[in-house]
């Protein structure tokens, strides 16, 4: 009877075992992923924090050194970190001068080229109201026309859902007119002098994005962690518990049994002893048996 009992919670004890090591697992993963997470979150901090120093660098000196306009976007991209940098990006079979690799990994296309230089040359020496009103409908037919090309750069699975079109600011400063038209394309129309901040707006704006995301891949690594400790709560409660006692119930079966065999056992003793028949004594002189 007790091989009987011994043998049948031996599976509910191998079971309960392989449950707790499983869920262990469990949790040992969960931690090492939530740890990896957080070391990846500090680390882009840092790199975005650094990026947007130097940033803050390039507007500080771009008016000390003169830098041409058109250089701007050069010297941007020198100043932030190599992995950041994406030049002549093909997208959708189109190739765009400059990328700017985000955080989320995700490409922001810029495009810095304005070929109609000549219009606003033409624009500046005209004096005739009419003739420049028809000058400025012109240029901004060119800069819908350049907000198309940058649209065509635009991919949901490797750029931000935007493009940027950089221009001269005499060219934006004549681009009232077509503003909401360019932002309908899904490109944003910004001059030369504003490109620095703006990029510095899309990188914090795309970090604190970030954040929301990774908080809820937060959420789900500790409701992992959550679950399986839950889970083997419910399994020290249930069938762990259940074994504890039945291996008291069977420790308390088996002291009854073994405390009967020794009733018995000692009783049979005594029974032995007191039926065992006397030897007869040697016999006295004289006597005889009859």
């Amino acid at each position: 009877m007790i091989d009987e009992k011994v043998s049948y919670l031996e599976p509910a004890t191998q079971a309960i075992q392989n449950t707790l090591t499983g869920e262990l697992a469990k949790v040992q993963q969960g931690l090492a992923a939530l740890d990896s997470f957080v070391k990846a979150r500090q680390e882009i901090e840092t790199r975005a924090a650094d990026s947007v120093g130097r940033l803050e660098m390039i507007i500080a000196g771009t008016q000390s050194k003169g830098l041409a306009g058109e250089n701007i976007v050069e010297e941007v991209f020198a100043k932030l970190p190599i992995e950041w940098r994406v030049r002549n990006f093909n997208v959708n079979g189109k190739t765009v001068e400059f990328g700017l690799r985000l955080p989320n990994n995700l490409v922001l296309p810029i495009d810095s080229k304005w070929p109609a230089t000549h219009l606003l040359e033409q624009f500046t020496a005209a004096h005739d109201p009419e003739e420049q009103k028809r000058l400025k409908g012109v240029i901004e037919r060119s800069i819908l026309q350049k907000a198309k090309e940058v649209g065509k750069y635009i991919d949901p699975n490797l750029t931000m859902p935007f493009g940027i079109a950089v221009v001269p600011d005499s060219v934006f400063d004549l681009s009232s007119g077509v503003l909401a038209d360019v932002y309908k394309l899904n490109v944003v129309l910004v001059s030369y002098s504003m490109l620095i901040p703006y990029l510095m707006l899309v990188l914090q704006t795309t970090l604190k994005t970030m954040q929301t995301v990774d908080m809820q891949k937060l959420d789900a690594y500790l409701q992992a962690v959550q679950n399986s400790i839950q889970a083997m709560q419910d399994e020290l409660d249930g069938r762990f518990a259940k074994a504890l006692t039945m291996l008291a119930n069977s420790r308390d079966d088996m002291r009854a049994q073994i405390g009967k065999a020794s009733s018995s056992l000692t009783s049979l003793q005594i029974s032995t002893s007191s039926s065992t028949p006397a030897l007869p004594g040697p016999e006295a002189p004289g006597e005889t048996k009859t």
